[in-house]
């Protein structure tokens, strides 16, 4: 079982079992272009980052990837820093990330059982998730 804690900044102590990553966001004409440097994951945001418990696109209301709302155990609230990095604690499990946009919840990727955003956290290990926040990205 996974209970629901709220964390209003990141600390700067790392974690030691969870999951570690980075926010980035990617705005305007991703198209390659000659003589145009290749953008490699876009720049890193603060942002609020919310962890589910495991998600799949049967449990949120939305439209990949932006969603209204999600109905699963929230597991850990967490705020990205001004580099984009964010951390979270949490027990051994499946979870899924998203992140605040507005009012909105975005994610934008799912993996074979249609789980959204996932990521394992495995006892004593660290997992590491980024998240590329593209709604405003051409391609």
């Amino acid at each position: 079982m996974v209970s629901c804690s709220v964390q209003q900044r990141q600390s700067h102590t790392p974690v030691t079992q969870g999951i570690d990553g980075f926010i980035y966001l990617v705005t305007g004409n991703q198209m390659p272009m000659k003589g145009k440097p290749v953008q490699r994951h876009g720049k890193g945001m603060v942002r609020e980052v919310w962890i589910y418990q495991a998600t799949t696109v049967q449990q949120v209301q939305g439209q990949m990837p932006l969603f209204t709302s999600i109905h699963t155990r929230l597991a850990i609230k967490v705020w990205s820093d001004s580099t984009g990095h964010y951390q979270a604690a949490l027990p051994a499990g499946m979870y899924s990330v998203f992140v605040k946009e507005g009012e909105l919840f975005f994610a934008s990727e799912t993996d074979g059982p249609g789980i959204i955003n996932p990521v394992e956290v495995v006892a004593n290990k660290v997992a590491s998730r980024n998240v590329t926040v593209n709604i405003g990205a051409a391609y």
